[in-house]
């Protein structure tokens, strides 16, 4: 076996695909699919493996993500296209109909100027054909498109379902109640921050939702990715390498996944050695590896976006001189400051504020509380306006906290070249 089919950052694993016992995922999701009339509600943190899950239990699954559902019409085009179904087709019922007519009588009359006729006359039917009808499939037709999913024995997994727009949401969360009433399986995935999105959307579904949290993975879980997959490559991965590349995957088995691959790319670990080798990778040769492994986690566009923020208007804004030299106005700090330190997907306002002042000289004086505060809200404001889903990070001004919603983002912050 290939080690880029052992390590598969892009598809469902197998070799190095873990089910975390202790959570009892796979069996809680067949449970909820098994209970008729319940709506399934996956949440969890971005890339922590809710969609291989879906994968790994649901064995005929049709799945449509939130993010191309810019309205209730396009969401309908989806399944019709995914069932192969036109928007309105005949459906002929099978039954036939006919029989034979006899007749038998006389018949008598007259032609004029010539005299009277009379004779017998006999004769038969045969008529037959089949009963149909037209059903039509467009979205008011969302009952006979759930029935084809039952039919088939197809579950519908909807995938950021936070995504879609609010009145989208309104839409389904009322289309789907009765059709898991009627026996549709049905599964939402969302963000953990999202994750009673489908009841906020129709209030009628509390008691109706069999919800399913996933937590981030803990060490000791990612931590299974390489010691299976390099195992079946015969190679054994020196400990402390393997705790910095969890340290560095920051709770996300895809992001190890890409990791584990761009070591064998690396050295050439293509296929299972015939004799055990024993690998130890030195700072330097994985420093180059996280570097190299940045280029799969792309995020220039929303790194660009949130390092300029907001055009000024009529000021010119402070600038601070870094510890390594260079400057920076607040935006460019406090990104700096998500990559320092430890790798972390949440931040306080003090935490936050600490790593800041940490990366400044003394002389340059440091950013005052408020104008951190405005940067993170204008920082919240901009995914939201600019990033589309694209939505890489969340400040709660409420809990005063940062909240990193793609670890490839903090990947991208920490290791690629900018």
């Amino acid at each position: 076996m290939k080690a880029s089919d052992i390590f598969t950052p892009g598809s469902l694993p197998s070799i190095t695909y873990y089910d975390r016992p202790n959570l009892a995922l796979e069996k809680e999701l067949a449970l909820a699919l098994d209970t008729k009339g319940m709506i399934c509600s996956i949440s969890g943190p971005s890339k922590c493996g809710k969609t291989v899950l879906c994968e790994t239990v649901i064995d005929n699954m049709l799945l449509v993500t939130g993010a191309s559902i810019t309205s209730i019409d396009v969401f309908w085009a989806k399944i019709r296209q995914a069932l192969r179904i036109e928007k309105s087709t005949t459906r002929t019922d099978g039954r036939t109909y006919g029989g034979d007519l006899t007749s038998t009588g006389e018949l008598s009359g007259g032609i004029p100027f010539v005299g009277q006729a009379k004779g017998a006359i006999s004769g038969k039917v045969t008529a037959a054909g089949q009963q149909s009808s037209s059903q039509a499939f467009d979205k008011n037709g969302a009952k006979a498109l759930f029935q084809v999913l039952r039919e088939r024995g197809i579950t519908l997994v909807l995938d950021d379902f936070h995504y879609a727009s609010a009145a989208v949401q309104i839409t389904l969360a009322q289309e789907f109640k009765e059709a898991a009433r009627e026996g549709t399986r049905i599964v939402i995935v969302t963000v953990t921050q999202r994750s009673d999105q489908a009841i906020r959307a129709n209030g009628d579904l509390r008691g109706r939702v069999s919800a399913i949290d996933i937590p981030y993975w803990q060490n000791e879980e990612l931590i299974e990715i390489p010691r299976r997959g390099f195992a079946e490559l015969n190679i054994t991965i020196d400990e402390s390498n393997l705790r910095l590349l969890v340290k560095e995957s920051v709770s996300s088995p895809q992001l190890m996944q890409s990791l584990c691959l761009r070591i064998c790319n690396e050295y050439d670990y293509i296929s299972r050695f015939a004799n055990p080798l024993v690998v130890t990778l030195t700072a330097q040769e994985l420093r180059l590896i996280f570097e190299r492994a940045a280029n799969n986690a792309n995020c220039s566009t929303a790194y660009s976006i949130l390092r300029n923020g907001p055009k000024p208007r009529g000021f010119q804004r402070n600038s601070y001189r870094l510890a390594n030299g260079s400057t920076g106005d607040i935006y460019s700090i406090i990104l700096d400051a998500i990559a320092s330190g430890e790798p972390a997907l949440s931040f306080s306002y003090q935490n936050l504020k600490e790593r800041v002042k940490a990366l400044i000289t003394d002389d340059s004086g440091e950013p005052r509380g408020i104008d951190i505060t405005k940067a993170l809200i204008q920082m919240g404001n901009s995914v939201k306006d600019r990033l589309g889903e694209d939505r890489v990070l969340d400040y709660d001004h409420e809990l005063e906290t940062l909240n990193i919603l793609d670890p490839y983002f903090l990947y991208y912050l920490r290791w690629a070249k900018k």
